[in-house]
């Protein structure tokens, strides 16, 4: 058995009270993403065209979330936090048999 760890470069940010984290998927048009507090993960994949939209929609998720977390809809726009995105490493381990 052999254990095999896969790099995949991801982006990353906190706003709105949460640690974001976007990655590509291995389908064209398919994005995978967690949205966590100190409390909760929430983790979903998504299809959408490009880079950005994938930002924008994952942003929205985001900010929605805040928004009933807190009863309050004076949360910044989604653009506030658009170009605060910052690249990290996410590793994915597989084991192999041999």
């Amino acid at each position: 058995m052999t254990t095999v760890t896969a790099l995949k470069v991801a982006l990353a940010l906190k706003a709105y009270g949460f640690e974001i984290q976007l990655w590509k998927q291995d389908a064209e048009r398919e994005w995978g993403a967690t949205i966590s507090d100190s409390n909760n993960v929430y983790s979903c994949s998504f299809e959408e065209d490009n880079l950005m939209l994938a930002k924008l929609f994952l942003l929205g998720e985001a900010r929605s979330r805040a928004i009933r977390r807190t009863n309050n809809s004076n949360v910044p726009g989604c653009d506030v936090f658009l170009n605060s995105w910052k690249p990290i490493n996410l590793t994915k381990a597989r084991i192999l048999t041999e």
